[in-house]
């Protein structure tokens, strides 16, 4: 087998920032704001409310958590010069790295004067459109259906940001991510519009994010329109634990998302389609079972850190921590490498706010 016995330096830097945070100094806080113009993150959604960040001279991207409570006592700083050279430092071990900037776009509006973020948001290469506001489910990791009332957006102006994001001079998007909230059942015609816009429109890759229809076979129609690849996420593998935190997710049950899942690698292709597992709100026995079940059916699994969240239920639990994250990490590498499987996504800067590190394989690229 050809698996990864020992993390690196910077890898293990990148687990410990997504654990434990840093603390951002004023001289690096002035540079990233040019001055308090811009926010140092806009804090839209859990897993991508930190800065993110590319070690410099490397392919690891990390989103790192700064302004959550868990971040008050962080070893690491980020610390600027002159507003052109960033470096992370702890007991005297340092690390340059580049911040990845927001996307112009990100508090400008459309000519009906609402704003394009309201729409599409870029991290740092892909745009997120989310045509629903809210969520037709309540999972009490997410905050989407305690922040927004539910409705579907205008998928002219879905299209339109999609166009914003791509030729922003800032950050422009490289592909496009389509995700929730999860639409109601009677929203789904809806939803199949927003999927073949989209893939009409553009011509770069888009993949969406989305739960099990009742036909597997709507994974065909998918594939025919241009749907570049599917994540259909599990999330947590044990189902007292998703019963509890997820109830509407566990209602489909886990056959039901494995018999889509096992369809989508028959049309898709091994390795093509993948699932995210939340790491840190299970116990890691029951998130390796689930890495085993999506490796066995050539589903590339996807190690998402749980962040805490404000305004959820759940926003009292840490992050895990930097040995659980090691762990899980180490003992999945040796499943996945079984079954002739990697971990997800492919693109090397959505790595961001994944334990998802690039091999040097031609499986792990730029989009």
């Amino acid at each position: 087998m050809n698996i990864k016995i020992m993390l690196s330096r910077l890898e293990l830097l990148k687990i410990d920032l997504m654990a434990n945070g840093m603390r951002v100094t004023k001289r690096a806080r002035q540079a990233l704001t040019q001055g308090g113009k811009v926010p140092l993150s806009l804090f839209e959604y859990a897993t991508t409310t930190g800065i993110p960040l590319k070690f410099k001279g490397s392919d690891i991207y990390v989103n790192s958590p700064f302004g959550e409570d868990f971040c008050r006592n962080a070893n690491w700083k980020l610390h600027s010069n002159d507003g052109t050279f960033f470096l992370l430092s702890e007991k005297g071990e340092q690390q340059e790295v580049e911040p990845i900037p927001l996307p112009s776009y990100f508090n400008k509006r459309n000519p009906k004067g609402e704003k394009w973020s309201w729409f599409a948001m870029t991290h740092t290469d892909r745009v997120r459109i989310s045509p629903i506001a809210g969520c037709f489910f309540s999972c009490q990791f997410c905050d989407l259906s305690r922040t927004y009332r539910y409705q579907k957006k205008s998928i002219d102006d879905l299209i339109d940001s999609i166009r914003v994001a791509l030729s922003d001079p800032i950050l422009p998007a490289k592909h496009i991510l389509i995700s929730g909230g999860t639409p109601k059942p009677s929203d789904e015609n809806y939803m199949d519009s927003v999927y073949e816009r989209v893939t009409q429109e553009f011509n770069v890759p888009v993949d969406v994010m989305m739960i099990p229809r009742r036909d597997p076979s709507y994974i065909d129609w998918l594939y025919s329109i241009g749907v570049n690849e599917l994540s259909i996420n599990l999330e947590l593998f044990n189902q007292d634990f998703a019963n509890r935190i997820m109830r509407e997710k566990s209602q489909i049950g886990i056959a039901k998302y494995l018999q889509f899942l096992e369809r989508a690698v028959k049309i898709y292709g091994k390795n093509n389609v993948r699932s995210i597992l939340i790491v840190g709100l299970e116990p890691i026995e029951d998130t390796l079972k689930g890495i085993e079940a999506l490796a066995e059916r050539g589903v590339s699994p996807v190690l998402s850190p749980f962040r805490p969240s404000p305004k959820t239920p759940l926003a009292h639990l840490l992050p895990p921590t930097k040995e659980q994250m090691i762990e899980v990490y180490e003992r999945g590498a040796e499943i996945v490498d079984k079954y002739g499987i990697k971990f997800g996504p492919r693109c090397i800067p959505c790595h961001h706010n994944t334990l998802t590190f690039p091999d040097g394989s031609s499986f792990y690229k730029y989009s």
